[in-house]
């Protein structure tokens, strides 16, 4: 179920207040455990020329530009899910 899908990745915002969602993901990439390759979407206004491999280069795994449908979200989640073995 998606509800079940969507526990298996996290979504990062890349402009947050203290500590940006780069930041945030090179942070959980750096320590071990299990959270460590924990597939992490970027979902973020910044669309410009860059931004996806900004994203990318910080370790998140995938990026969806907002405003993001329903469908694309669907498709993201099942793609992290189905490589995280659900």
């Amino acid at each position: 179920s998606l509800s079940l899908s969507l526990s298996l990745s996290w979504r990062q915002d890349c402009n947050m207040p203290v500590m940006d969602g780069w930041e945030a993901t090179q942070q959980i990439r750096m320590r071990d455990g299990p959270n460590r390759d924990t597939p992490i979407v970027a979902v973020t206004a910044n669309a410009m020329a860059g931004d996806r491999d900004k994203c990318l280069a910080a370790g998140m795994s995938d990026y969806m530009a907002k405003p993001v449908d329903r469908s694309q979200l669907v498709a993201c989640v099942a793609k992290w899910a189905s490589s995280a073995g659900a």
